[in-house]
């Protein structure tokens, strides 16, 4: 049965100043769009440019697929935090009614966003988590709410303003952890060079042998691509590559979620003309063989798809050269760190790599609705948790 849309008082919404310390002048206003003004436009990039391994997830271009096909009947918003007319801090906000209390996340976390954060001004990040907590207290906090809280960073100001929320009594939540993911990222002005005999040194050694083995077979020929026709196509060989790579299997590829597919279709020529757009191919003579989708701020560059011809590879490590040739441009690019993302894949440590992580973990408030769903989730879980277990026990058990 579907539940009655959320009711928000538009002008309580719109401009609600809510202190978290008497020092704080931060108001916060909710846009429900993504038409931004000119002065915060700029501002936004500015945030962006400063957190560029989150803030490349909160771009326009990228926010842009989540709000064209808005799912389970949230309503998505912008939450602008300024200080006067300036823009300190952005939250991207789906907010879901259920019968017993409000549903808060993150949009894009656990949706195709591998980080997703209160993206704030340096020096701000503590007063805008402070606020926005603040403010989700004042707007939902008589009915209750759930803030669901995906792929954030472990290293985000929200888990401070959560526990001084409790720790100073402005607002009682109780924070239920959920899981940790690995992030793998590249120093490319590393000053501390792997060890020559090092598993990373060894793997780098063996994968120039392919590169060789390559370079025999065909004519290489490596482009950056800028044209959105070209972006299009390589596109198209992505989803190709994937599909047959995982064809068969219980997962699938994640292009197979149509969904997916139009979040990406739709997003593309934005990220290209935003100029985030990262997509280089490879082709063997006149055959397409690779395909990297990367998306990059500055002097970031972020891994976040790529593909090759499995049935034209053969014994040669394809993949890797196809990793391999995205780092090398963004080395030549000026790049400073090269982010595989999500995911410790054994591929991403052929690299001398360090990590990073988040956290998924959802935030109840005191209300009775919001503990309801608390007790509600925890059974679930422990429940899932059990099946689990008792399936793992009977496939290790002979003759079961």
């Amino acid at each position: 049965m579907s539940q009655p849309a959320l009711a928000i008082d538009p002008h309580r919404a719109t401009r609600s100043v809510v202190p978290a310390l008497p020092t704080d002048r931060l108001s916060v206003e909710l846009k429900r769009d993504l038409d931004l003004e000119p002065d915060d436009r700029s501002a936004l990039d500015g945030l962006i440019d400063g957190r560029p391994h989150v803030g490349a997830f909160l771009s326009l271009a990228w926010l842009s697929g989540f709000f064209a096909e808005r799912a389970d009947g949230a309503e998505f918003s912008l939450a602008l935090l300024r200080q006067g007319r300036t823009l300190r801090a952005v939250v991207p906000l789906a907010v879901r009614q259920t019968r017993t209390h409000v549903c808060v996340s993150l949009i894009g976390g656990g949706r195709g966003s591998d980080r997703v954060d209160l993206l704030a001004a340096r020096g701000f990040e503590a007063i805008a988590s402070d606020t926005f907590l603040s403010w989700l207290g004042e707007m939902f906090g008589p009915k209750g709410f759930l803030l669901e809280l995906r792929d954030v960073p472990a290293g985000s100001s929200l888990w401070g303003a959560i526990q001084r929320a409790g720790s100073e009594h402005t607002l009682r939540l109780a924070l239920q952890p959920k899981e940790i993911y690995t992030l793998p990222y590249l120093a490319l002005a590393d000053p501390e060079p792997a060890v020559l005999d090092s598993p990373s040194a060894l793997s780098l050694g063996s994968l120039k042998k392919h590169r060789r083995w390559l370079d025999h077979r065909c004519h290489l020929t490596i482009d950056r691509l800028l044209n959105l026709d070209d972006v299009m196509e390589a596109f198209d060989h992505l989803v190709g590559f994937l599909r047959a790579r995982w064809g068969g299997q219980a997962v699938g590829s994640v292009l197979d979620d149509p969904r997916a597919l139009r979040f990406h279709r739709h997003v593309l020529p934005l990220l290209l003309a935003e100029g985030r757009l990262r997509m280089i191919r490879l082709r063997g003579d006149d055959r397409t063989i690779g395909v990297f989708y990367g998306i990059a701020s500055r002097g970031w560059w972020g891994y976040y798809l790529a593909g090759y011809d499995r049935e034209w590879a053969g014994r040669i490590r394809l993949g890797q050269i196809t990793l391999a040739t995205a780092i090398e441009l963004a080395a030549q690019e000026g790049a400073t760190e090269f982010d595989f993302l999500k995911g410790a894949e054994r591929i991403k440590y052929v690299w001398p790599v360090r990590e990073r992580g988040t956290v998924d973990a959802d935030v109840f408030s005191e209300q009775s609705g919001a503990q309801f769903a608390r007790a509600t989730r925890a059974t679930r879980d422990a429940a899932a948790a059990l099946s689990k277990s008792a399936r793992g026990l009977l496939s290790a058990t002979p003759g079961l």
